[in-house]
């Protein structure tokens, strides 16, 4: 989902737009190796599905709260920060981000689910499904934290702005 707008092809902080997007599968995908490795050199226990249960419901929790976060910004309408958003090019970053967001949880879901279907002596498919759901938690942990990295720069950026009209 490439954005065209002005805010995404400016350099951002430390890293680059292109950066911002490709980081957190990157480092998801670290994760989920580090996860894969470490399932077999510890010998971790067995699955377990009430972890299963709870990964399940934190993914869904993350899921709907991206998206009643994403139809609040929607819904503001006219309101001065949502037009400085759309002036600067803030808009379609932080809609696109949510998304992401809600599409990471989703799929943190549906990898809990699948653990469901798991059996108690499957080691080498509970390891993979351990690496998968690893890698899906960690992006929507990074996720959550860009979408909000990008909220306050944007804030911060429409507080500047209302300063410098008020002089």
């Amino acid at each position: 989902m490439a954005s065209t707008s002005k805010h995404s092809k400016r350099v951002h902080g430390i890293v680059s737009a292109k950066w911002e997007k490709l980081l957190p599968i990157l480092l998801a995908l670290i994760a989920a190796v580090i996860a894969a490795f470490m399932s077999y050199a510890l010998e971790i226990a067995p699955f377990s599905k009430s972890f299963a249960a709870g990964t399940m419901t934190f993914g869904i929790v993350v899921a709907g709260f991206s998206a009643t976060q994403r139809n609040m910004l929607l819904a503001m309408g006219g309101s001065k920060v949502l037009r400085f958003a759309v002036r600067t090019g803030y808009h379609n970053d932080v809609l696109a981000y949510l998304m992401h967001c809600v599409y990471a949880g989703l799929l943190v879901s549906a990898v809990s689910v699948i653990g469901f279907f798991l059996g108690d002596n499957a080691i080498v498919p509970w390891r993979i499904w351990l690496a998968v759901l690893t890698f899906s938690v960690v992006l929507v942990l990074i996720l959550i934290l860009r979408n909000e990295i990008m909220i306050v720069r944007m804030v911060k950026r429409f507080m500047e702005d209302q300063h410098q009209n008020t002089k």
